[in-house]
C-alpha cells in the first residue's frame, strides 16, 4: 500500500512539473517581440518581412526554426540561411545571398545569374556588375555557354568577355569588350584559348581586328579594314 501511495505521489509531483513547465513557456514573455534580419537586396527584404510579420507574437518555443531555415533556403536568391534565438523573445535572420557571376538575356529580358548557373533574379533587382552576358534561346545554350566561360575564367580571361552568344547553326561567339568576335565551339579546348588570347593580345597593339576564329588549326584573324592574315 504504501508503494503505490509514493508511486501515486511521484506522478503527481510529474504531472505538477510538466504542467508548471508548460504554463510557463506559454508565458507572453516568451511571445516573440522582435525579429532583427540582416542587410539584403530590396526583393528578397520585402519577402523577408512577410515572414517577419508571421512570427511576431508567436511563442518563440511552439516555432520549428530549422523549418523554417528549410523554407528560406529553397528561395533561389539565398545561398545559405542561419535563425538563431536571441534573449527569451527575439529572432535573428542572417541570409546570405548568391552573388551575381554573369547576366542572361533571354526572351529581351535580363537576369542575373551565379557561377553555378542559377538563375536568380532580375537585373533592376541588384546593383550593376560589370559582367558578361549570356544571350541564351535554351537551357542547352545556357550550359554550353557556360562551359567556354568556364575555361576562360580558369585562365583568368573572364573579364575580357563582354558577350557570348550562338547562333542557329551552333557557331558559338565570345564578344570581347572591345568588340573584338572570338568564334569557337564547345570541342575547343582550354589550351587553345589561352593561345588565342596571347594572340589577340598582341595583334590589338597594331591591328583593328573583326574576328579570331579559333575552330581550326590555322587560327583565321580578320582585320576590320577587310584583310586576312594567318
Amino acid at each position: 500500500m504504501k508503494k503505490v501511495f509514493k508511486i501515486a505521489i511521484i506522478m503527481a509531483l510529474t504531472f505538477i512539473t510538466i504542467q508548471v513547465e508548460k504554463d510557463f513557456k506559454n508565458r507572453d514573455f516568451f511571445n516573440v517581440s522582435k525579429v532583427q534580419i540582416n542587410d539584403v537586396s530590396k526583393s528578397l527584404q520585402e519577402d523577408l518581412e512577410r515572414i517577419k510579420i508571421d512570427l511576431l507574437n508567436k511563442n518563440v518555443n511552439d516555432l520549428n526554426l530549422k523549418e523554417l531555415e528549410k523554407k528560406i533556403s529553397q528561395d533561389a536568391r539565398v545561398k545559405k540561411v542561419e535563425i538563431s534565438k536571441q534573449k527569451l523573445n527575439e529572432i535573428t535572420i542572417d541570409v546570405t545571398e548568391k552573388e551575381s557571376s554573369y547576366y542572361v538575356q533571354y526572351k529581351n529580358k535580363i537576369y542575373s545569374m551565379d557561377s553555378d548557373g542559377t538563375i536568380f533574379g532580375m537585373l533592376e533587382e541588384y546593383p550593376r556588375k560589370s559582367m558578361p552576358i549570356l544571350l541564351i534561346k535554351s537551357e542547352d545554350e545556357k550550359l554550353k555557354l557556360l562551359e567556354i566561360i568556364q575555361k576562360l575564367k580558369e585562365l583568368d580571361l573572364k573579364e575580357e568577355i563582354s558577350q557570348i552568344h550562338m547562333d542557329n547553326k551552333n557557331l558559338i561567339y565570345i564578344v570581347l569588350r572591345d568588340g573584338t568576335r572570338v568564334k569557337t565551339q564547345t570541342e575547343v579546348s582550354k589550351n587553345r584559348y589561352e593561345i588565342v588570347m596571347n594572340l589577340y593580345k598582341e595583334l590589338i597593339k597594331t591591328k583593328n581586328i573583326e574576328y579570331i576564329d579559333a575552330r581550326f588549326k590555322d587560327i583565321l584573324i580578320k582585320e576590320k579594314e577587310g584583310k586576312d592574315a594567318r
